[in-house]
Parts: C-alpha cells; structure tokens; sequence
C-alpha cells in the first residue's frame, strides 16, 4: 500500500500523513481514511453523497466507484464516518452535475450525526463552495495546515 511506502520515506513525518482526493480521488480517500488510521485527516472532495442518488438515479459511477451491497449496510456517510474521531474536511460544490447538492447536503447532515455521537463533531469540517465538481482550495489549505 502507499503510505507503507510514505512511511518507509526518510522525508515523511508519519505522525503527520493526510489524504485528499476529488471524485474518484474522494472515493479512494474515503475508503483509504476509514480502514487506516495512519491517516490522520482527510479531506473528500467531490464524493460525499448518498450512493442511491449519485449511483443507482443517476448512473453516475465507474465500476471502481461501485462497492456492491453497500446499500445493505449503510451508506456512503456511513463509511467517512468511519473516519471519526480523526478530522474531516468534505467539500461539495453547489454546481456538480454528478453528486447533486441536495444529496450531498442530506449526506453531510447524516455525517455530522456520526461526528456528534463520537463527541468529535468539532473535527467534522463542511466547505459547500460556488462551483462544480472541482478542487475548491481554501478550506484545504487551513484544514492541513491546523491537523498536521
């Protein structure tokens, strides 16, 4: 896996690794954040949303963005939430013809419920930015700069 890479690298600071990702970047950092807690904050992008909007009404999905039977078992807030109690940033733009805003926001809302049982929801970070389905910037920059 990449970070046993990162972390075998003389110039990392493994006590300082992050991941962010857009779209199929956000589905891997998703899934990369919630399994390996090496990762110490995360930032998706783009991804956030519920799978039956983006997925199933939509068609919106490569097979590498399909995990099969997730609906079974919850959703894709389900699995960032997994990511709980490390810091999470998520940002959506209002304009994304792929993840609609009205699932994303329902996603998000679904998200801080699991941040807030954790009694983190102070780590769960929400920028939902003028745009498409592109990297934003501002919120990431401070995001990294203040949990690593």
């Amino acid at each position: 896996m990449v970070v046993d890479y990162l972390l075998t690298r003389p110039e990392v600071d493994g006590d300082r690794v992050g991941a962010m990702g857009l779209s199929w970047g956000g589905t891997r950092t998703t899934f990369l954040a919630a399994m390996d807690e090496r990762i110490k904050c995360a930032d998706i992008i783009c991804y956030i949303t519920q799978f039956e909007e983006f997925a199933i009404h939509m068609g919106n999905f490569c097979g590498s963005q399909f995990l099969p039977h997730l609906l079974q078992w919850g959703d894709v807030a389900d699995v960032a939430g997994l990511i709980a109690p490390r810091p999470l940033l998520v940002e959506n733009g209002t304009q994304d013809l792929g993840f609609p805003i009205e699932a994303s926001l329902r996603a998000h809302e679904h998200l801080r419920r699991i941040y807030r049982a954790a009694g983190v929801e102070d780590r769960l970070h929400i920028d939902v930015f003028p745009g498409g389905h592109q990297f934003h910037g501002p919120s990431a920059r401070e995001f990294f700069e203040r949990y690593l």
